[in-house]
């Protein structure tokens, strides 16, 4: 009776009695591939050409039993690395890549027939597969910048860390869709937000329980968005630092008033509405330790 495979790994399962002679080399070749499901480390998975198709192969080591596989290359498209179906598995990948100049292009782990995750520009993210689909485990972030010279528009991803320079011009960052609860973008002022603002699209999800976008003029300041629910959507949490006022709106709200419970260490707080327009100014004056802390994020109605 010919030999049998393991499902996950692929080793390879002799039957009582056959491949006689051959059991010494069978047995050392499983324990290179449980060597390699153990400790593998692909050095450089190239994405530059093409998307990746990582193989299972029967009896033998390959490049989809690696534990660690390192991303590389310089993007021209979005690409995509296919684990196959039926097999359970885990895997760390490395991004150390180059996204594209003019454009941050997007990389996809998933199986053949499951939709996958994406993997944030510059993160090291444990998946795993249940041999249908690739979940999220594990995952140190990376960060992402944007410099308004070249790039002006970006869809975030979660677990994104973002510096956004408007020196050049406005940048518009749209937030995922169809968010999970707890999935988080972070942006930071990384020159000029009071020159060009920053817009944050909300992607058909609720910002702080209302169906408007965040236009934000903000210097030295970082600005969390964290997924709730369905009714809220995203809760809004900023950190800000010494340079004078920071002014975050609703785009395009026209109300009379400002209606908000805010919570602030050190600093000084106004609102204001010019031309149909409410907002709340933080002066970074920052008693003590010289920053003004947001803990509850502004809601205009």
């Amino acid at each position: 009776m010919a030999s049998t495979f393991s499902t996950n790994s692929k080793l390879e399962l002799v039957t009582t009695g056959e491949k006689a002679g051959l059991w010494g080399t069978i047995t050392n070749t499983n324990l290179q591939i449980l060597e390699q499901l153990s400790t593998g480390y692909l050095s450089s998975a190239q994405l530059a050409s093409g998307d990746l198709t990582l193989s299972l192969d029967q009896g033998a080591t390959s490049n989809g039993k690696n534990l660690y596989i390192k991303l590389t290359g310089t993007l021209g498209a979005n690409r995509s690395i296919t684990i196959p179906d039926s097999s359970e598995r885990i895997i760390i990948f490395e991004d150390a890549t180059t996204r594209g100049s003019s454009a941050l292009y997007t990389i996809t782990v998933k199986t053949v027939s499951g939709s996958g995750v994406v993997l944030p520009i510059g993160s090291t993210s444990l998946v795993y597969s249940d041999g249908t689909n690739v979940s999220l485990g594990l995952q140190n972030k990376g960060y992402v910048t944007l410099d308004s010279g070249t790039i002006t528009t970006y869809t975030s991803v979660d677990g994104d860390q973002i510096f956004a320079n408007t020196t050049s011009n406005p940048i518009t960052v749209t937030l995922p869709a169809s968010p999970s609860e707890g999935d988080s973008v972070k942006i930071g002022d990384g020159g000029d937000w009071d020159t060009h603002n920053l817009t944050v699209a909300r992607n058909g999800s609720n910002m702080e329980g209302n169906a408007d976008n965040f236009i934000l003029d903000l210097k030295g300041v970082i600005v969390e968005f964290v997924y709730e629910d369905a009714t809220d959507g995203w809760q809004v949490y900023s950190y800000t630092g010494l340079g004078g006022g920071i002014t975050i709106q609703e785009e395009g709200s026209n109300v009379g008033t400002a209606v908000t419970t805010l919570n602030f260490y050190g600093s000084s707080v106004t609102a204001a509405v010019t031309s149909g327009i409410a907002s709340v100014t933080i002066s970074g004056s920052g008693g003590g330790g010289g920053s003004a802390d947001l803990l509850e994020s502004m809601l205009f109605t």
